[in-house]
């Protein structure tokens, strides 16, 4: 693969200023260090701890379709058909593959829209597809376009609006049908009749000559858009009564296919058809699904499955915190649960795991914030030794030693745990909607929880900001996430951080996914909060949608403000390798120097992963190679010499990697000795000419450099070829590697 020898010079108007220091002298997980590296990891144990386990390797895990999965405006489902591409922010339209039709028709339910929307799409070619978010209408669309169209159905991309399908050269491909989504992007407002009529005659696309095609298109609507003006184009999509059962049962026959017993007993049981009335989505049905699959399969008691349902346990939380009556005069005091108890219920849900004394001493701080609350109902007591620790205990919690084991309450070191689990979140359900008056309390306490000096502590606070926000996502935006992630001074960045792992959780919901891509989308282009976009981007949910975070971390480090080397490792990480080397190759052949810094700065950062992870596993994958060595040769031979260490030191590892003999793996194959495919790989870096030739002088040095180095008389030493380097520049040979033992006669 070739590239240019010459690199682009600096941008007079974009000096290299120096990035200032964070608020607080820290820059926690992004800082330069190896500890800081190791404190990265640390962090992301304790967020995945708090976090649904419902993304693996770049793409989703829970496998949902019914009328649509759950598409809720957009995005975070179309994971699953794109493995780690991009989902819905993509600047490329793409076709739905025949694997997607059949994993769609598989679990697909059809409702009584489908047939409608078929007969308008014939008739008109044009229909607006009205309906709520997690109603299947995304998956609708697609699958109706399927039957009109059969050559196949285009993903049109919701970011380029619909007056480009006006032209000539709009994006509309004849003889396929074409799906695009306008929750939440500004040309929403445009759509108009006249607009509509006009988008009509531009469905049939003139092929050679006079042969015209049809190309039908479907816009999906969120149903709080008004109708206005829209109504002879609008096909309105609704869910019947039976639709969430329906759903359920045709995952479960699928699921639970050679289980029929079992089966039919869970679909008769009158818990789960409670159950399923509190589900917002469809999408939320396809994850239940799986996971009373996955129960059955083990072995678990139906009744038992059943009671641990949502519905079960919202029961238990109203339970828990609902106002006791007070004892009138003469009557016997009844046993109420005081205040100081449902604080520390509340303190355990939000620090679950976590040691006694740590939820004991925040519990007394949130029961005075509580105290204060005035509402119409019965002030609960709070009775300071009345209640004991054994009180606290009766009420759904238990204490445990460091391996979850149960223990006593006096145990050294005991820590406290939440039980049933999901629990926690029922009671915060619970308090958020029947307990109003206790909501600003509660944010003031969580407000104060991620400015301790715990980490643990921080994360569970921020999380449970993320779980609040499903259950009022504008109360807490602004409240906290806003305030947060704009925060300067003492702590900014603890804050800055807090507001990330908080939209981490967010995410996971599929009604807030989009409003959450949306709202980052806006803060990396604002200096002030680039801070927490770039934080969030290096979490789950750049790992989710890496193209659109891929492009926001690019604004971002285009302003100099901080490095987005962590954020850019953590995507890497997590399944979208490919595409985050091609971002780095295309970064350091950038005229932005602090592109091209970024760039150098991850060449560094990814060469010191290990295992599956390592970017030497490339060595022997052509596409990724070639993306490889475009970056590294170009950090190598970049203008700056700040950049040319981070190029060395990366080669380094992989150097010192290749005496230990490590074979890396590529789907399962092993391949070729390290050592040789370094070898290799470093004999193509120079190339033709002047760079080229000061290239490979620098590489003599550094080779002969590192086997004095690496030389000891335990391991196999690495050393120059007895043939040195190639001088000659048409030969491009360079023998760079022997991993063998200097014989005596040499060492002498």
């Amino acid at each position: 693969m070739s590239e240019p020898t010459t690199i682009p010079g600096e941008n007079p108007a974009d000096p290299p200023p120096s990035p200032p220091p964070d608020e607080d002298g820290a820059e926690s997980a992004f800082a330069d260090s190896d500890a800081d590296d190791a404190y990265a990891d640390h962090i992301r144990r304790l967020r995945q701890q708090g976090l649904p386990t419902t993304f693996v390797h770049g793409s989703i895990k829970a496998r949902s379709v019914a009328f649509g999965s759950g598409d809720s405006a957009g995005t975070i489902y179309k994971a699953t058909y794109y493995g780690s591409g991009s989902p819905s922010v993509d600047p490329v339209d793409g076709q739905v593959s025949r694997e997607e039709f059949d994993t769609l028709t598989e679990l697909y339910v059809r409702p009584t829209t489908h047939q409608a929307l078929v007969d308008h799409l014939r008739r008109h070619s044009v229909a607006v597809l009205r309906g709520a978010p997690g109603s299947g209408r995304y998956t609708l669309a697609r699958l109706a376009l399927r039957e009109v169209a059969k050559e196949g159905v285009v993903l049109l991309d919701a970011e380029a609006g619909v007056r480009r399908l006006l032209k000539e050269d709009g994006g509309l491909q004849p003889g396929k049908g074409h799906v695009i989504e306008s929750d939440g992007t500004r040309w929403v407002s445009e759509l108009r009749a006249q607009l509509l009529n006009l988008l009509r005659g531009a469905a049939y696309v003139r092929l050679h000559g006079e042969t015209y095609v049809r190309s039908p298109l479907v816009i999906v609507l969120d149903d709080q858009v008004s109708s206005a003006g829209l109504e002879d184009h609008i096909v309105e999509h609704e869910i019947g009564e039976s639709a969430r059962f329906e759903v359920l049962e045709r995952h479960l026959k699928i699921l639970l296919s050679n289980r029929s017993e079992e089966r039919q007993k869970l679909l008769g049981h009158d818990g789960l058809i409670e159950d399923l009335r509190g589900h917002r989505s469809l999408h939320e049905i396809g994850l239940l699904a799986n996971g009373l699959a996955r129960r059955v399969r083990r072995g678990d008691d139906i009744d038992a499955i059943v009671s641990g349902l949502s519905t079960a346990l919202r029961s238990k939380a109203v339970e828990l915190l609902k106002a006791q009556p007070r004892a009138r005069d003469g009557e016997e005091r009844k046993a109420a649960v005081s205040l100081w108890s449902r604080a520390f219920l509340l303190a355990g849900v939000v620090l679950d795991g976590m040691a006694l004394s740590r939820v004991s001493r925040e519990s007394h701080r949130l029961a005075e914030l509580l105290h204060g609350v005035r509402s119409p109902s019965l002030a609960p007591e709070m009775p300071l030794f009345v209640e004991s620790v054994e009180d606290w205990s009766a009420h759904e919690m238990e204490f445990i030693d460091h391996k979850g084991n149960p223990v006593e309450k006096g145990y050294p070191g005991c820590r406290v745990r939440v039980r049933p689990r999901g629990l926690g979140e029922a009671v915060m359900e619970v308090l958020w909607h029947d307990h109003s008056g206790a909501r600003g309390p509660l944010l003031e306490w969580l407000d104060g929880l991620v400015d301790k000096d715990e980490e643990d502590i921080r994360v569970s606070a921020a999380q449970t900001v993320g779980l609040l926000a499903t259950f009022d996502w504008p109360y807490v935006k602004e409240e906290l996430l806003v305030r947060w992630a704009s925060a300067k001074g003492d702590h900014a960045s603890r804050r800055h951080f807090a507001a990330a792992w908080a939209l981490e959780r967010a995410v996971v919901d599929p009604l807030l996914a989009p409003r959450v891509q949306r709202l980052l989308r806006r803060w990396s282009h604002v200096r002030d909060l680039q801070a927490c976009a770039r934080a969030a981007y290096g979490t789950r949910i750049g790992a989710m949608y890496p193209g659109e975070a891929l492009d926001g971390l690019e604004r971002i480090a285009q302003s100099g403000m901080k490095s987005v080397w962590a954020a850019v490792r953590e995507i890497y990480a997590a399944g979208s390798r490919v595409e985050v080397l091609m971002r780095l190759a295309e970064w350091s052949k950038s005229p932005k120097y602090w592109l091209r810094d970024d760039a150098a700065n991850c060449l560094l950062r990814l060469s010191r992963l290990r295992g599956e992870e390592a970017v030497t596993v490339f060595l022997r994958a052509p596409g990724p190679r070639g993306l490889l060595l475009v970056l590294t040769r170009h950090v190598l031979l970049s203008e700056k010499k700040g950049h040319r260490p981070c190029g060395w030191d990366a080669l380094k590892e992989w150097v010192e990697r290749a005496r230990d003999e490590e074979v890396p793996e590529l789907n399962g194959e092993s391949g070729p000795p390290l050592r040789e495919l370094v070898a290799e790989f470093a004999a193509e870096l120079p190339e033709p000419g002047e760079e080229g030739a000061a290239l490979r002088r620098q590489l003599r040095f550094y080779l002969r450099l590192w086997c004095h180095q690496f030389a000891t008389a335990d391991a196999a030493e690495l050393r120059i070829s007895r043939h040195q380097l190639a001088e000659d520049d048409a030969a491009m040979e360079i023998k760079a590697f022997v991993n063998d033992r200097f014989d005596t006669e040499e060492k002498q």
